[in-house]
């Protein structure tokens, strides 16, 4: 069973640690806030997709594109900033006849698009 000098100084630990947060999370707010850097996406494939940011060996699901349809998504803001160059990549997702294509095609852009935070980039999808 712990004794009394033993929870005194793990009580102590713990207010130093929210104390330390605290503090932390104060700074923050007086930045201000990062700007959003938007993907403004026209898909004029008729199957549905799913959108990824490739940043090196990173990739982050942005969101489901609808075929024929149009999608805003936002930009991990740990994305830009870090390197100003992005890569998109394009998976097939849903079935065509009866075959499961979800993860069997996949599409990455081979060019790196220069983003800066704040900006919106258009991507069109053939």
């Amino acid at each position: 069973m712990p004794t009394r000098a033993t929870l005194s100084v793990v009580l102590l630990l713990i207010g130093s640690l929210a104390c330390a947060c605290a503090t932390t999370q104060a700074a923050d707010a007086d930045q201000p806030p990062r700007p959003k850097t938007t993907v403004q996406v026209e898909s004029r494939k008729t199957v549905d997709v799913n959108l990824y940011a490739l940043n090196g060996a990173r990739r982050v699901r942005l969101g489901t594109v609808p075929g024929m349809s149009s999608r805003n998504f936002v930009l991990p803001p740990d994305m830009v900033g870090v390197t100003d160059r992005v890569r998109f990549g394009v998976e097939i997702i849903g079935t065509f006849g009866s075959k499961n294509i979800g993860s069997e095609r996949r599409f990455e852009s081979e060019q790196e698009i220069t983003v800066q935070p704040g900006e919106e980039v258009s991507l069109t999808l053939y």
